[in-house]
């Protein structure tokens, strides 16, 4: 009896046992799912470090890839010497970068801040959001910014390096529209309409085959250079600084140029861009891209007749 009872107790460890070993090996239906395939997993090494990677196949996955700066030029304006240029990034990814305002901060300081949500769709339909950031009010240009979704870094390539050059990294606030469409690229997912128009407080994104440019002209899109002299520098533009935004690699985030400054004669001339192989961009003029809504004319009041 005593043998029988000790056997029973062995026939149970041992069920448990290969119970346990079965819950390690073998994901669930939803685990395997998001599982990268073989395939998967080669074109990421080829490409980039796996830890730059999302290895989730379910995921469509924006990915963010800056032009270099464009259109530099150097003006005096109140005294203050500025470096001007534009910016554009485009997305090349799986799927659109959706930025979409937290329901729960809405009315909190009268919409100043926004707690936002990246919204990742799913090939099978479905999506996920993820907190990234926050929306603000940016009172020059008047319509709702991403915080920190951009930083500039000029630096100088020349000897010595001028004090005064520390300073010059700058983050800075964007608002994602779909405003300039790329060319000469092969995206499988593009759109060929643009979907995010203006800068919305509750939405804003930027299409598969799309890019949001940043003019020299609007405001803040400039540089202060005042106490630095006339030399070679390199001015780095980067997307996503901080990687709160789920891409599929991050390595493509980074741009650059090299010029010449002649503070004196105001002039600058480009002498290297990075890419060299930067696809164009067709700027798509939209009506009213800022979303600055006119308002709303008030009714007549009601008079006795």
């Amino acid at each position: 009896m005593a043998f029988s009872r000790v056997t029973w107790w062995r026939w149970i460890a041992l069920f448990l046992f290969v119970l346990a070993i079965g819950w390690v090996l073998f994901p669930s239906k939803e685990e395997a799912e998001e599982m990268p395939t073989s395939q998967e997993m080669q074109v990421a090494s080829a490409t980039e470090p796996i830890s730059n990677v999302r290895l989730f196949s379910n995921d469509l996955l924006p990915d963010l890839v800056p032009l270099p700066p464009r259109d530099m030029k150097v003006d005096t304006v109140d005294g203050k010497v500025l470096l001007y240029f534009s910016t554009t990034y485009f997305n090349q990814g799986l799927g659109t970068l959706e930025l979409r305002a937290d329901p729960a901060t809405a009315g909190v300081r009268a919409d100043i801040e926004r707690d936002v949500l990246q919204r990742i769709y799913h090939q099978n339909g479905s999506h996920r959001d993820k907190k990234v950031g926050t929306f603000l009010w940016h009172q020059e240009h008047l319509h709702y910014h991403f915080t920190d979704f951009i930083s500039y870094d000029l630096e100088s390539l020349g000897d010595p390096t001028p004090e005064n050059l520390s300073g010059l990294l700058v983050k800075s606030t964007f608002c994602l529209r779909d405003i300039s469409r790329v060319l000469g690229l092969t995206i499988p997912n593009r759109v060929e309409e643009a979907t995010y128009k203006i800068c919305a407080k509750e939405l804003q994104g930027v299409s598969v085959g799309w890019g949001d440019t940043y003019y020299w002209d609007y405001p803040a899109q400039n540089l202060d250079i005042t106490e630095l002299p006339s030399g070679t520098y390199k001015l780095t533009f980067i997307a996503n600084p901080a990687r709160n935004l789920e891409e599929t690699r991050y390595d493509n985030n980074t741009s650059s140029a090299i010029f010449t400054i002649d503070v004196e004669n105001e002039t600058v001339e480009v002498l290297e861009e990075f890419p060299k192989d930067a696809p164009e961009v067709e700027h798509v003029h939209l009506e009213d891209p800022f979303g600055i809504q006119p308002p709303v004319p008030k009714e007549p009041a009601l008079t006795d007749q």
